[in-house]
C-alpha cells in the first residue's frame, strides 16, 4: 500500500535555492518508491498555495509566501498521510491549521541570534504539538531546538554523478545570489588579483561591473548543470548564516575542487576533505590557491568526491527518510 507524502514549503519552487533544491529532489527520487509525493508551495504544479514575494530574511532575499491560500493548503493536507514541512519558521500561518495527520518539520536555515530568541519565545506554545523534528545540519539544529527538545540531524542529499572525473582546467566558479552574505564581491576581487587567462564564471541573479567575469544571470538548473562541469575551482566565499552548502556538493559532483571560507557549516560539511581560507580574507584565499599550484589536484578532488558520496548520496539519505516515514 502506498503512502501519500505532502512536501510543504513557503519558498517558490521555480526559483533556485537550497530548500527548493531539496524539495524537488525529494519528489523526483521518492516517486519511484512506495510513496505518492506532491508539493504544496508557491507555483507548485500540485498545490499552488499563492504568490510569493521577495522578502528579506536572514541576510538573504527570497521568494516567499507568508500567508498561503488556506483552502488549497487544507485540500493538500486532506490528501496527505504524512505532511513534511520544510523550513517551519515561515510562514507562521502553517501552525494555525488543525490536523491530526503525521507531521515532520525540517529546519534548513541558520538564523541570527535576534531571530532565534524571537522565535524561541513565539514558538513556546507549540512545544506540545505532535511532530517529528529534523534539521539538515548541526548549525540548523540550534534553531530546531526552539520548537522541539529532541531533533534528529538528517543532511541534505545529492544524486551522485557516477560518470564524472577531474579535468585540470583551473578556471574559477561562483554560484549564489548577488547579496552581501554570499560575498560575490570577494570572487570579483579575486578575478582582478590573479594574472591569468583562465575564466571566472559567476552564476548569479544580478550582474556587477567586472569585465573579468562571465556573469550568467538567472539561468535554469539544466543550464547550470551544463556550465559547471569541470570548470576547475569552485569558490564558496560566504560570510555568515550558512547552515549547509548544497552548491558545494553540486560543484564537487560536477568535477570541481571546492575551496570554502572557514565557516563552521562548511567545515562540518566537508571535514578533512575540505580546503578552507579565512572568512572574507582575499589574501588568505590567494595563499590557498598558490599552495594548490604544487598539489596533486586530482587526488584532492577524489577525496572530496568520495567524502560527499559517503555522506550525502541520495540513496543513503533517502533510506534514512524512508525509515522515518515508515516509523512515525
Amino acid at each position: 500500500m502506498s503512502t501519500n507524502l505532502l512536501l510543504v514549503s513557503p519558498y517558490n519552487v521555480n526559483f533556485y535555492g537550497g530548500v527548493q533544491n531539496q524539495v524537488n529532489l525529494f519528489k523526483n527520487e521518492l516517486d519511484s518508491t512506495n510513496f505518492n509525493v506532491r508539493i504544496a508551495a508557491p507555483e507548485s504544479s500540485d498545490y499552488d498555495i499563492g504568490k510569493s514575494f521577495r522578502i528579506p530574511f536572514n541576510g538573504s532575499n527570497n521568494p516567499i509566501n507568508l500567508i498561503p491560500n488556506k483552502e488549497i493548503l487544507e485540500e493538500a493536507i486532506s490528501w496527505a498521510d504524512i505532511v513534511h514541512i520544510h523550513e517551519p519558521f515561515i510562514p507562521l500561518f502553517f501552525w494555525r491549521l488543525k490536523t491530526s495527520k503525521r507531521i515532520i518539520v525540517t529546519h534548513h536555515a541558520k538564523v541570527s541570534k535576534f531571530i532565534y530568541f524571537g522565535l524561541k519565545f513565539l514558538y513556546l506554545s507549540l512545544r506540545n504539538k505532535s511532530f517529528y523534528s529534523t534539521s539538515v545540519s548541526a548549525e540548523a539544529k540550534a534553531n530546531a531546538l526552539t520548537l522541539s527538545k529532541k531533533t534528529r540531524v538528517i543532511p541534505n542529499f545529492i544524486v551522485m554523478n557516477k560518470n564524472i572525473s577531474y579535468i585540470p582546467n583551473n578556471n574559477y566558479l561562483f554560484i549564489g545570489r548577488n547579496e552581501s552574505r554570499k560575498n560575490l564581491k570577494l570572487f570579483e576581487d579575486l578575478s582582478k588579483s590573479i594574472n591569468t587567462t583562465n575564466s571566472f564564471i559567476a552564476i548569479t541573479n544580478k550582474r556587477s561591473g567586472y569585465d573579468s567575469i562571465n556573469y550568467l544571470i538567472d539561468i535554469s538548473d539544466d543550464e547550470k548543470n551544463s556550465v559547471i562541469k569541470n570548470v576547475g575551482f569552485y569558490i564558496a566565499p560566504q560570510t555568515h548564516s550558512e547552515s549547509f552548502g548544497i552548491t558545494i556538493l553540486e560543484a564537487i559532483n560536477a568535477g570541481n575542487i571546492a575551496i570554502c571560507s572557514n565557516l563552521i557549516a562548511f567545515i562540518d560539511l566537508l571535514g578533512d576533505s575540505g580546503i578552507y581560507f579565512k572568512n572574507g580574507n582575499l589574501q588568505s584565499l590567494l595563499n590557498v590557491l598558490n599552495k594548490l599550484n604544487k598539489a596533486d589536484l586530482a587526488k584532492i578532488w577524489h577525496k572530496q568526491y568520495d567524502h560527499i558520496n559517503k555522506n550525502y548520496n541520495s540513496q543513503k539519505v533517502l533510506d534514512d527518510w524512508i525509515y522515518v516515514y515508515n516509523n512515525l
